[in-house]
């Protein structure tokens, strides 16, 4: 694959004879059409597709909070959601071929430099309501009092996903945030980090369940 340079033609996009233009991340790229195989698929390559198959089911809703909790991370043209999957498959899978299963515990929401959120509890003692606690751990390098807690919230039974972010700063230990009184009797997954005030930096996230809401 080729990269188009800017000049008097520029680049394109879609197919024009025998090559196909496209771009991304604004940049210009020209590449051959492939090449049509009867080959089968071996053993090895239809293991890796169950295991990004099962890792996409499940991160594939949150692409947008990865690209956040994976921001300043990023290598080459990888992206967040990219470095999110890539984790998942090599640390979060359970199970063996071709019933794979994604351990929640083991998925990472995001990475960097930041004092990772710790000695976090969750409980559900009023429906339509959870309270988080945690240990701030405020310092002048890595932990400032100002920094934002994001909470990903994800219901087992519903398959679904709740984003809240900036939710309350690393000093407050404590938050209550609303779910959806459907969510009694179900069970929860969630996750947490932190988010520097001007954006610039990020924690590794922390892992809390399963949470059974009343």
């Amino acid at each position: 694959m080729g990269t188009i340079r800017n000049g008097a033609n520029g680049g394109f996009s879609g197919k024009a004879g025998s090559v196909i233009g496209s771009s991304w991340n604004n940049i210009s790229y020209i590449k051959g059409l492939p090449k049509i195989s009867n080959k089968p698929a071996s053993l090895k390559q239809l293991d890796q597709r169950a295991r990004f198959a099962a890792v996409l089911q499940y991160l594939g809703p949150i692409k947008d909070v990865l690209i956040q909790g994976y921001k300043g991370q990023t290598a080459g043209r990888a992206t967040g959601f990219n470095m999110g999957i890539q984790h998942a498959i090599i640390n979060a899978i359970t199970g063996t071929y071709p019933a794979y299963e994604v351990d929640r515990s083991l998925v990472q929401i995001s990475k960097g430099t930041l004092q990772k959120p710790s000695s976090v509890n969750v409980s559900s003692t009023v429906a339509g309501s959870l309270d988080i606690t945690w240990l701030p751990q405020v310092n002048g390098l890595n932990a400032f009092a100002s920094d934002t807690l994001v909470v990903l919230v994800y219901n087992q039974e519903q398959n679904l996903f709740l984003s809240y972010t900036a939710v309350a700063n690393r000093e407050d230990g404590t938050v209550t945030i609303a779910i959806p009184t459907d969510f009694s009797g179900q069970t929860i997954h969630t996750y947490f980090f932190y988010v520097m005030d001007d954006g610039g930096r990020q924690s590794l996230s922390t892992y809390h369940g399963p949470t059974i809401i009343v």
